[in-house]
């Protein structure tokens, strides 16, 4: 019998510690470092449900920002406005984060260097990883995220000429020279369908490791080939801001490319600021700034043809304001780096859970809103 009495307190005490654990109260979440929202294509952070938008104060010792010369120097976009095309749905009130470091596995590196056909072996360096075939080159910066990018020349670089000269090779993107004449405007022969573009993309990302699993992957049609964007789900959902990039040319050559190598790490779990405080904030944007989006790595700009026969205009003409409509909202995941401590680059970025509202007549087809609340950005 004491037995019996035993085995009943014994189930006793498990049930209730069971109880017990159920009881406590979840651990809070992280409050995040000083982030670069306006890098991550946010005007503001997130609200904490009552419609007041709290923009975190920078980073110690980091520069003051000249918000009026910046407006005025970086806003090519007309104003959008956004409206509803029907209610909104109803979303998960919690969701995760994830963290990406500035560190990668060599062999990652290698292996992409291999999926690119490249024949050079990676060469560390301080700032991270280089790959030279030729005039083809691969880098692999040590920074949040471990942003990569290809191309031919980009190991090189446009330097200044004397005297009337030729250019001189210099480090940074190798340039054209501007006194070149326009030889011809006829798209280039041999282009790829869109589905051998895509087969070429998906064929270096598994190369390089990339899991491609629930991946949303666009095909864009340019001048010289074909652009084919994969932007990669982290346990499931979708993300804004880690695409990987393919440019894809004739007989199926990969002619640039980028992407990121660092691998996701848990982070905390949030409570989400609710689909229609983020709408809210969506109205709040500014226009969308020249590269502000942080999958798309920054480029040399080519510079204008003198005027005369066979010039390039380079101006920009008006554009009047869009009307942009909102047809569904998906939870998410957006970029947001740390803001770099003086020189040196940013060592930590997160994937803050987001709201993803996809848009008609707007000029994206959808628009990243953090949905992480004010209180846990630092401000």
């Amino acid at each position: 019998m004491a037995w019996v009495v035993a085995a009943v307190v014994t189930v006793g005490l498990v049930a209730g510690g069971v109880l017990l654990a159920r009881d406590r109260p979840e651990p809070s979440p992280a409050v995040l470092p000083a982030l670069d929202l306006e890098a991550a294509g946010q005007a503001a952070a997130g609200t904490d449900g009552a419609g007041t938008a709290a923009e975190p104060a920078p980073a110690p010792g980091a520069p003051a920002r000249q918000k009026d010369t910046n407006d005025r120097l970086l806003r090519p976009w007309p104003p959008v406005t956004y409206r509803l095309k029907g209610p909104l749905p109803s979303l998960p009130d919690r969701a995760q984060a994830w963290k990406l470091g500035d560190t990668t596995d060599p062999g990652r590196v290698a292996a992409l260097a291999a999926a690119l056909g490249l024949a050079g072996r990676p060469r560390q360096e301080p700032g991270g990883w280089t790959v030279r075939d030729g005039h083809r080159g691969l880098v692999v910066s040590r920074m949040a995220g471990v942003p990569w990018t290809y191309g031919t020349g980009i190991l090189e670089g446009c330097g200044t000429r004397t005297g009337g000269g030729p250019y001189r090779p210099g480090p940074g993107i190798q340039c054209l020279d501007p006194d070149d004449a326009v030889t011809s405007l006829s798209r280039p022969a041999g282009l790829p369908s869109p589905a051998e573009a895509e087969r070429v993309a998906r064929d270096l990302a598994a190369g390089a490791g990339l899991d491609l699993d629930r991946a949303q992957v666009r095909v864009l049609d340019s001048w010289a080939g074909r652009t084919v964007q994969i932007d990669p789900a982290v346990d499931g959902t979708p993300t804004s801001g880690m695409a990987w990039t393919v440019a894809v040319g004739p007989k199926g050559s990969i002619q640039q490319a980028s992407g990121w190598l660092a691998v996701p790490e848990p982070a905390s779990t949030y409570p989400l600021i609710g689909v229609q405080a983020g709408f809210e904030q969506l109205k709040k944007f500014r226009p969308l700034v020249p590269m502000a989006r942080v999958d798309v790595p920054a480029a040399q700009r080519r510079p204008c043809r003198p005027a005369g026969a066979g010039a390039i205009p380079c101006g920009t003409q008006p554009v009047a304001p869009r009307v942009a409509t909102v047809t569904g909202v998906r939870l998410g995941l957006q970029v947001a780096p740390a803001i770099p401590k003086g020189n040196r680059p940013a060592e930590v970025a997160y994937l803050l859970p987001a709201y993803l509202f996809d848009l008609e007549g707007g000029w994206a087809d959808f628009r990243a809103v953090i949905a992480v609340p004010a209180r846990y950005l630092t401000r």
